[in-house]
């Protein structure tokens, strides 16, 4: 399925000068509007659609027929006039004449209460529009939906921007779903299956087999994958983040305290900045200037834009009539990414109605861009009470474009590249350049899967030496229909691509305890020169309770001590062996220097034995802090004694009560270490650990 999001520009606040007491400024034509956008050098803006073909569209997606999918969200924001019946609508659209304009509409279903995202799904799609995820079908082919089932039930509805969108079929499989930071308590719909607490996470689901979970999160409205598996997200004031650190990872360890699984991506993180060309309000001076309404986030993976976009993400703001655009960079076992350029967005309009809400690729590797064209883009539950009643929270909702962005130079896309044909090798679109032919591919692969499945094509793709994003996929298709082998994954582990070996080792992770051959592979893998690899191992022999891991954790912590994503998952694959990685850490750190991240990195240890309140734990541990030698012994014995009474408390006890069956040298270490406290030319960190001791000294 094509990497897109489906969102409203979910504003934190209100814009425009409708928001003032001024008169707001006139719509554009779409030929107006078009002559107005600045964009990056080298790269011109298209109009695709517009109205009347499609008005308020909030989510595109491109089926293999090349047929755009859009979602009119006609209710926003209030629902209907008067408690009338539901506006929203799903449309088809329809480019009859293959010029790459689309000029033919089909309302495939209507009557849906706001309504804000969907995916093509076999004879249909797959809708949320909250409370529910529905499948619409179309079996006789018709481009109208025949009938409606309901698959899930009970996501949040208090607020119509907070709510469950953006279906995305991923890399392994599983369809993901944005809770919209409301959650809510989901069931299947059919009643089968426990009740799911999205509170704080997200969902993800399976269309063919029914199984449902939540996994780490949330998403507010824009969800999307890289090119390798990894999730995006973002909310109102969070424009690229990270989701790093899995769900069934941080409850395998109940030592471990998990207080964060998103990396923010941005190095100049909350809020960023923001550079538009338009006049525009906020409610909050603190917000002049930033990001306050951020959706439709999008890690580009086509292949039209030009080369210096290949590690881009793209985030729509609305608020500030914009686009802007990441170049993202690996760092640890996540990202790091700057502004694509600094102080100039990456397409921008000084038209105040210009709302871009969502991103996606296409069939032709192009960015598309859906534009709400609304006069006010915001909930009356965030505006001051004297806005809530204004009479122009509707303006324009008749109108809505969508935009497409190329290359200046872009030649029109031959027909044939914007559908897939239905003799199509779907299997050889596995290692397309483009996203949305390798996505649609693998999606059409995975809905035939329950009746036919090409296994011994998709076998001989993942061992053989090809394409290793088209060898990734066929793995996680053979392993979502039970037929991946051991030794396939073996010969993942072993590729000359980190990326691939990156994913070998999340498919050995229930593998790992059971079965040699792929645990000595994972094994050797600890000392990969790829962090992410590493990260991976780590996660992966949480899995196996054997002294066998301890020096390949110990020696994943060591080589990441400056990433707290690595640091994170050796802890959590200690929920035994804690004591005897941090003696290894310890002795491996010997003779390096205490700085501040493997100070953390021996406080985390630390903590795990704290919090498991084991006395022979304690004693390992008191045992390598007396063997530790030079300069720096002092400050390692101070982390891991604050880390061993944080931890202690993480399990409702106390540093005092560990003492009282641990070794006398750890109290004379503890003695020593709080003297610290009195010593004003310490390091304000150290000090401060030193004072927190000081109440179990005496």
């Amino acid at each position: 399925m094509p990497q897109r999001t489906s969102a409203l520009a979910f504003a934190f606040v209100t814009l425009l000068a409708a928001a003032t007491a001024d008169e707001p400024k006139p719509p554009l034509s779409p030929a107006e509007a078009q002559t107005l956008f600045r964009v990056d050098p080298g790269l011109k803006v298209e109009l695709v659609a517009a109205e009347p073909l499609v008005v308020d569209p909030v989510e595109v997606a491109f089926d293999e027929r090349g047929r755009m999918w859009v979602v009119e969200m006609r209710d926003y924001p209030n629902g209907p006039p008067d408690g009338g019946a539901p506006l929203g609508r799903i449309k088809i659209l329809e480019d009859v004449n293959d010029d790459g304009v689309f000029d033919k509409a089909t309302v495939f279903a209507d009557g849906l209460l706001f309504a804000n995202g969907l995916i093509p799904w076999r004879d249909g799609a797959i809708v949320t529009k909250a409370p529910s995820v529905d499948y619409l079908r179309d079996p006789d082919g018709d481009g109208k939906a025949d009938s409606r089932e309901t698959l899930y039930q009970g996501f949040a509805t208090g607020n119509v921007q907070l709510r469950v969108s953006h279906p995305t079929l991923a890399l392994d499989g599983w369809m993901y779903l944005a809770n919209g930071l409301r959650g809510g308590k989901v069931v299947a719909a059919d009643a089968k299956g426990e009740t799911i607490d999205l509170s704080g996470k997200d969902l993800r689901f399976d269309p063919i087999n029914g199984k449902a979970e939540a996994v780490s999160g949330p998403a507010q409205f824009g969800l999307a994958f890289n090119a390798w598996g990894d999730r995006f997200v973002c909310d109102n004031r969070h424009h690229l983040r990270h989701v790093v650190f899995p769900d069934w990872a941080a409850r395998r360890n109940p030592r471990l305290a998990v207080r964060q699984v998103l990396q923010d991506v941005p190095v100049d993180g909350e809020g960023g900045h923001v550079y538009p060309i338009s006049k525009y309000w906020v409610t909050s001076s603190l917000h002049a200037g930033q990001f306050t309404a951020c959706c439709g986030v999008l890690p580009y993976t086509g292949d039209a834009l030009p080369e210096a976009y290949h590690n881009a993400a793209f985030t729509c703001e609305p608020t500030g009539n914009l686009v802007h655009a990441e170049i993202m960079e690996p760092a640890g076992a996540s990202f790091r990414s700057r502004a694509m350029r600094e102080g100039v967005e990456f397409l921008a309009s000084p038209d105040p109605w210009f709302r871009p809400v969502n991103l996606t690729v296409g069939p032709d590797g192009a960015l598309y861009v859906a534009d709400m064209y609304r006069a006010v883009i915001e909930h009356p539950e965030w505006m001051p009470a004297e806005l809530k009643n204004r009479p122009d929270l509707r303006l324009g909702d008749d109108r809505g474009r969508i935009w497409r962005v190329v290359p200046a130079d872009a030649r029109p896309t031959p027909p044939d590249r914007r559908r897939i044909a239905p003799d199509a090798d779907r299997l050889a679109l596995l290692a397309h350049p483009n996203s949305w032919q390798r996505d649609v591919a693998r999606r059409l692969i995975k809905q035939d899967s329950d009746k036919s499945l090409p296994v011994d094509a998709l076998r001989a793709l993942v061992a053989g030496e090809g394409d290793g994003l088209a060898r990734v996929q066929a793995a996680w298709l053979l392993e979502d229909a039970g037929k991946l082998t051991d030794d396939l994954i073996v010969a993942l582990l072993a590729a000359d691509s980190p990326r691939v070996r990156e994913q070998g080792t999340l498919l050995a992770v229930p593998r790992v305890a059971s079965v040699p051959s792929v645990r000595e592979k994972v094994l050797r893998l600890a000392g990969d020169p790829d962090a992410k690899v590493r990260y991976q191992v780590a996660l992966a022999l949480g899995g196996w309770n054997d002294d066998g891991k301890v020096s390949p954790l110990a020696a994943i912590a060591e080589a990441g001590a400056a990433d707290h994503w690595t640091r994170l998952a050796v802890a959590a694959a200690l929920p035994d062996h804690a004591a005897d990685v941090f003696a290894e850490v310890c002795r491996r750190l010997h003779a390096a220097p205490a700085d501040p991240d493997r100070l953390a990195l021996v406080h985390e240890l630390a903590a795990l034995v704290g919090a498991g309140k084991e006395p022979a734990e304690v004693a390992t541990l008191a045992k390598a802090l007396e063997g530790l030698e030079g300069s720096a012994a002092d400050a390692w014995r101070l982390a891991a004694l604050d880390g061993l009474a944080e931890g202690a408390l993480r399990s409702r006890s106390n540093l005092a009560r560990l003492l009282e069956t641990a070794p006398p040298a750890l109290r004379a270490m503890l003695t020593r270490a709080t003297a610290l406290a009195a010593v004003p030319s310490a390091d304000g960190p150290s000090r401060l650990a030193a004072i927190r001791l000081l109440p179990f000294a005496g």
